[in-house]
């Protein structure tokens, strides 16, 4: 049986870099510490950029462009556990139709409107006559939800030592005897 030895764990700092040195890299492996320090970084700017746009479609647009900042991570993380990268490119889509949908959909400007204007029985009406629209958004955030939970246990799942189909572990190195 092969020994192995476990590195130490990637720091913020070496983390960030070595997350954004690999924006466009979706072959290979990351580490768990890689993967959390990056998506720490950004979930912090999406937050960030959403609390000062208040359109709802350009919002809804940078959110699309700042997930995709964390794409090659997540692929690469799925790889280091085994799985396809074809998990997370599910995911993004579904999370991306669900944006675009709310965000090129008057219906979801009127409904805002109509919800901070207090009239409960304007608000109620107009949730009859747009059930069908309500309904697809809806639905668009149930499967993307799902998918997120599928992907986000696979991310947790440590990698195993020895090399798999996409390359060698970043975490364990072989050590001779």
């Amino acid at each position: 049986m092969a020994n192995y030895k476990i590195l130490p764990q990637l720091g913020f700092g070496e983390a960030v870099r070595l997350a954004s040195s690999r924006l466009s890299v979706f072959k290979g492996r990351s580490r768990r510490s890689e993967f959390w320090w990056w998506l720490l970084v950004v979930l912090a700017c999406n937050f960030i950029l959403s609390t000062f746009v208040t359109d709802i479609l350009v919002g809804c647009l940078l959110s699309i462009v700042v997930m995709f900042a964390a794409l090659s991570v997540t692929v690469r993380r799925l790889h280091d556990t085994g799985r396809s990268g074809a998990w997370v490119y599910i995911s993004y889509a579904l999370g991306a139709a669900g944006q675009i949908v709310t965000g090129t959909s008057s219906v979801m400007n009127d409904y805002i409107e109509i919800a901070m204007s207090g009239n409960v029985d304007k608000l109620m009406a107009f949730f009859e006559d747009n059930a069908g629209s309500f309904f697809l958004i809806v639905l668009l955030g149930i499967a993307w939800l799902l998918s997120c939970l599928v992907v986000f246990f696979m991310v947790l799942i440590d990698g195993k030592p020895e090399p798999n189909k996409y390359g060698e572990s970043p975490k364990y190195v072989l050590v001779e005897s």
